[in-house]
């Protein structure tokens, strides 16, 4: 598990120091007091004093809090991501290629295996409203644990997206664990949106979740697991043109117009069909 230290802004009220030893306790972390330092000298004092390499540092702010690790130059925090503008451009009837992949409507119980930030959970909280149901799960502690409060408190300019936001139901936790607790069926749709085995660009907007995200690669009996648990698909978001999909063997794979992501659908047989 990497190791995380916490700590405040430089300048920090008694309230804020409070807040940052709670995310400590969080982030089965240690609280250090900034003293005015920077971050890359707090981790050099941190690793030295410890006797080990200091992974990263939380820092938190009035603003919002950060997970930073200087040795990679990566800043990861919470934020919805695209899932404004998609929103809009669903209500504006451009559709989303996610959501037809899942065959997504007003209801339906959704299980997302990498949460992340959560960008694909709020579009898909969105379409299935209060009816419905999403679950979220991500591996990766600082992710999750930020991601977790993120989707509780942060506060879009959209009420829409703050609203799906709040109906995410949101766990620290790999799929590989979670899967098996599951009762068959239990979801209709199973979501994974493992990491890129290559980045769309040299100048990826995800380049800060892949840096501490789970590389774990999508195998043929995890996604059996998954449609267990599903009961009409499961769907995996890639590049396009992965090798993947042969090795996934999955059902169809579809994509919007002009884009670089696809999405594999397996879809759940009947057993008496065969």
């Amino acid at each position: 598990m990497p190791q995380i230290i916490v700590t405040t802004s430089r300048k920090a009220t008694g309230e804020l120091h409070a807040r940052a030893e709670r995310w400590a306790e969080r982030l089965r972390g240690r609280y250090v007091e900034r003293r005015g330092r920077s971050i890359e000298t707090i981790v050099n004092d941190e690793s030295a004093e410890a006797g080990q390499q200091i992974d990263g540092v939380v820092v938190v702010t009035p603003e919002r809090v950060s997970y930073h690790a200087p040795q990679t130059g990566l800043e990861f925090f919470f934020h919805p991501n695209m899932a404004r503008t998609r929103i809009h451009n669903i209500a504006d009837g451009r559709g989303d290629p996610m959501i037809t992949a899942m065959d997504l409507h007003e209801g339906d119980a959704v299980l997302d295996c990498t949460l992340g930030r959560a960008g694909d959970a709020i579009v898909v909280a969105h379409i299935v409203g209060d009816s419905g149901k999403v679950v979220g799960i991500e591996v990766v502690p600082v992710v999750a644990q930020l991601t977790i409060a993120g989707l509780a408190e942060y506060m879009d300019p959209s009420k829409a997206v703050t609203a799906a936001m709040r109906r995410i139901e949101a766990h620290e936790a790999g799929y590989q664990e979670f899967l098996p607790t599951c009762a068959d069926g239990s979801f209709d749709v199973v979501y994974f949106d493992p990491i890129f085995d290559r980045p769309l660009t040299l100048s990826d907007a995800m380049a800060p979740l892949r840096a501490v995200a789970d590389r774990s690669p999508l195998d043929p009996r995890t996604v059996t697991e998954a449609l267990r648990v599903a009961r009409r698909r499961v769907v995996i978001k890639q590049r396009k043109g992965t090798p993947l999909w042969e090795t996934l063997k999955v059902d169809e794979v579809i994509a919007g117009p002009g884009s670089r992501i696809e999405y594999g659908i397996a879809i759940k047989r009947d057993p008496a069909v065969g």
